[in-house]
């Protein structure tokens, strides 16, 4: 399988189902760094939602997630709490 360098090479995929899951995608190899590779899938933002839900009614295996977030800073920054609009979501 190819393996991808560039997360601009992964086509983004819309499936037509209204609730999805990770078996209705086709997952493609990317190369985080030189030694560390991931299989991923782009989807639309505005489908996260169906995703989720696809992966939580699994019978077989349901997955839970959940929301973290954090604060993006660089290295040697104060601790304190700013309002910098920099937070990330993690899923």
């Amino acid at each position: 399988m190819d393996i991808k360098d560039s997360i601009d090479d992964i086509p983004v995929q819309d499936p037509p189902e209204e609730i999805f899951s990770a078996v209705d995608l086709t997952w493609t190899k990317y190369a985080a760094s030189e030694h560390h590779v991931d299989d991923v899938a782009l989807i639309p933002y505005d489908r996260l939602d169906a995703f989720i839900r696809g992966e939580c009614s699994n019978v077989e295996c349901p997955t839970q997630f959940h929301i973290e977030r954090g604060r993006k800073r660089e290295k040697g920054s104060p601790k304190e709490y700013r309002s910098d609009e920099c937070l990330l979501y993690r899923l």
